[in-house]
């Protein structure tokens, strides 16, 4: 009689081990199945073949139902599975969940469709002829029948292609995309390779370690290296996976992708619906040589045959999920490309200090880029606020740079990271701020909905005009989110086409790539987050301002200098990838700060080697293993109470632990949170499992969320 082992779907981390059940029907590994588990009926997956246990007491139960007919996760997919959720100290049922699509689990699902603009030709009428200029018949009489709006765009030019449709020559279709694959598009020639790119290209090919930094400023030209790769690749029969951080920069990749190979090329992000994930990850596991494209969820797609993983922007905090089960993809990535015996490919212009380090001690090969293809870098000016005079934010400096852009016609970008109207409303008799009552953080003013908003989970609540703890209703404003700032600059540049993209802005399917289309097509001004200042690639973007840069600095997390320094090289990147020289403007009431220093000097290592220090001196990462707990109870006083147990339990395995301390509610629950540091890290995972199934077993009215190698300490 067959035996099998079955991960059981259960919310406790102790079922992470698996289950012994008999079938009287052979069930292949990877197959779903209904088992009956004390006296529920559970959803399991079938992990491997088993043996029936000696202890004859134990009664085997049976398989009651086979859900699949053929496995929906491979071999390495249950692998990858595994070893996930052991080292992010989760149940590996809850990680299988994360890989799958949820509609495989749908028993029905509507179809969700994603449209693209295209432009099509319409033939002359004879009787009824119209005048063209000798430019629009030029562009009429070329050998094209229909073509992607954004690519006549970009060949014939906007006035062009607007000037036949308003002539009746030419008309724009809404068009279903297939999620097939991507549409194929008009290929190009490939560049030359310079100097500098053809040595890291040379140093990725030669290279003896499974992983490789490849570290080039902004503008030096990473991606070229990245196709060139590929290209090898493909021509082997291989597949190939590049990652990108946020949504943002799938639509400019995949158009760059599309127009240089001529393979099938698929797009994958969380913006697909549930149908489309499936019609991906299906065509994926039959597919032959070809290119993904994709978000941290990408790294789970079924590719049987990898040749090349290319991580772009691997410092990238995007790439950790920060809710439920906390993985890196760069994990799952590493676990992949050892699989496969392919290279990982780590790309970044300002390199996480982990892999800098892990590279210049030989861990990872380096591969270097130190300069653009353009040959200069932008001109950095550190403007002082304490002693420039400022209007709506904008310093009288980054005011006059921006009038001169607009009247050659040059594009500008203004990086926030600071969504919303006004970040925070107070009360000056009290002096207390206006919080979310379920986190107690303050809340933020949304001017478009008239609510206030909290960033943490969501919670929207009316406009108030006293004060909830002393009734006061001398409520004030304070600070400035892009909304605002959107508003502010119309108002000093009235003549100026603004585009915004943030949180708030990019909800919709789709609004990305209108956005940025928006923007390269006729916009004057691209303003908001931390997702412009990634990767995106306009050369007519000439400056680039950077405002409130100083909020960063200030965090309280040991990580605020590295993301201040990685966030404002990454915008000030932007400006000057063209023909015209960059200038960035950085507003700053601490323009001697050394971070600003850094970035002002262009200086990666001098920024490396100073920050080391202070993390060396402070004992943190990379000189040591992180990991946070966070213990949540309705009371606040049990949880510093288990807090407290914990801690003990933990010292006890010879780990440092900082805290208990107190930090914001999140759903009317009271936090504490601890602080692990220990130089191994296989000594760490091992300690907080051992301390996981000690909480369940004892501390039944209390949670505990686990995070290994935390992103940052703001929870």
């Amino acid at each position: 009689m067959p035996y099998y082992e079955v991960a059981i779907e259960h919310s406790t981390i102790a079922l992470s081990k698996q289950f012994t059940y008999y079938s009287e029907q052979p069930v292949q590994p990877g197959c779903r199945v209904f088992v009956p588990f004390g006296r529920q009926k559970l959803t399991g997956l079938v992990i491997q073949e088993g043996q029936k246990q000696q202890d004859s007491n134990i009664r085997i139960k049976e398989i009651e139902t086979i859900i699949d007919d053929k496995p929906v996760l491979d071999h390495e997919q249950i692998e990858l599975a595994r070893y996930l959720a052991w080292i992010t100290i989760s149940p590996i049922m809850g990680m299988i969940h994360l890989m799958l699509p949820r509609a495989l689990d749908a028993k029905s699902s509507k179809p969700d469709f994603s449209y693209r603009m295209w432009l099509v030709k319409q033939p002359l009428d004879s009787q009824n002829p119209v005048s063209l200029t000798p430019k629009l018949k030029m562009v009429y009489e070329q050998e094209w029948q229909e073509m992607i709006y954004t690519d006549a765009v970009n060949e014939f030019g906007a006035y062009s292609v607007n000037a036949l449709c308003k002539k009746g020559l030419a008309t724009k279709e809404k068009r279903i995309i297939d999620y097939g694959t991507l549409p194929k598009r008009k290929q190009v020639e490939w560049p030359a390779l310079n100097a500098d790119q053809q040595r890291a290209l040379n140093t990725i090919r030669q290279a003896n370690k499974q992983v490789v930094l490849l570290h080039g400023v902004t503008g030096s030209g990473k991606t070229e290296v990245f196709f060139h790769l590929a290209k090898e690749q493909l021509e082997q029969g291989k597949q190939v996976l590049i990652l990108v951080p946020e949504i943002s920069l799938t639509p400019m990749m995949e158009e760059r992708i599309a127009s240089r190979f001529d393979c099938d090329v698929y797009g994958c992000h969380s913006r697909l619906s549930d149908s489309q994930f499936v019609s991906v990850w299906q065509n994926i596991e039959q597919a032959g040589p070809c290119i993904v494209i994709g978000t941290r969820k990408s790294v789970f797609l079924p590719m049987k045959n990898l040749g090349l993983i290319i991580m772009d922007e691997e410092h990238d905090t995007s790439y950790k999920q920060d809710t439920n089960i906390r993985y890196h993809a760069r994990d799952a990535a590493l676990f992949r490309a050892k699989y496969h015996h392919c290279k990982l490919l780590l790309a970044s212009a300002t390199p996480s200090l982990e892999s800098y380090s892990r590279a210049i001690k030989g861990v990872y090969a380096l591969a270097t880029l130190p300069r653009r293809v353009s040959g200069r870098d932008a001109s950095i000016r550190l403007v002082d606020l304490r002693i420039t005079p400022s209007f709506h934010n904008y310093s009288s400096e980054l005011i006059d740079r921006i009038t001169n852009r607009l009247a050659k016609h040059q594009k500008t970008l203004i990086f926030l990271n600071r969504r919303g109207y006004l970040p925070t409303v107070r009360c000056q008799s009290c002096h207390e701020y206006l919080v979310c009552e379920d986190c107690n953080v303050p809340l933020s003013y949304h001017k478009n909905e008239d609510r206030f908003v909290c960033h943490v989970c969501g919670n929207r609540y009316p406009i108030v005009y006293e004060c909830p703890h002393c009734h006061s209703k001398q409520l004030t404003q304070t600070g400035q989110g892009t909304e605002r700032l959107e508003e502010d600059t119309a108002s000093l540049f009235p003549q100026a086409k603004i585009v915004r993209m943030d949180h708030d802005t990019t909800r919709q399917k789709g609004s990305h790539q209108r956005l940025l289309d928006e923007f390269k097509e006729d916009g004057d001004i691209l303003m908001g987050t931390q997702m412009i200042a990634k990767g995106l690639d306009f050369h007519d973007i000439t400056l680039a301002g950077v405002l409130s840069i100083d909020s960063m600095l200030n965090r309280p997390d040991y990580l605020s200098n590295e993301r201040a320094y990685q966030l404002t090289e990454q915008a000030a990147g932007r400006a000057g990838r063209g023909n015209e020289p960059g200038e960035v403007i950085i507003q700053t009431y601490n323009p001697e700060h050394f971070v600003l220093q850094c970035i002002k000097s262009h200086s990666y290592t001098d920024f490396f080697v100073q920050e080391m220090q202070y993390r060396h001196a402070g004992n943190y990462p990379p000189y040591v293993y992180l990991a946070t707990l966070v213990i949540r109870n309705h009371d606040a006083f049990e949880a510093y109470q288990r807090a407290l147990e914990i801690k003990y339990r933990l010292e006890a395995y010879g780990v440092e632990v900082l805290g208990p301390v107190d930090i914001s509610m999140r759903n009317k629950q009271a936090r504490t949170r601890l602080l692990i540091k220990d130089k191994d890290d296989e000594h760490l995972i091992q300690t907080l499992w051992q301390c996981a199934l000690w909480f369940e077993e004892n501390a039944s009215r209390s949670r505990m969320d686990i995070n290994v190698h935390p992103m940052t300490l703001e929870e």
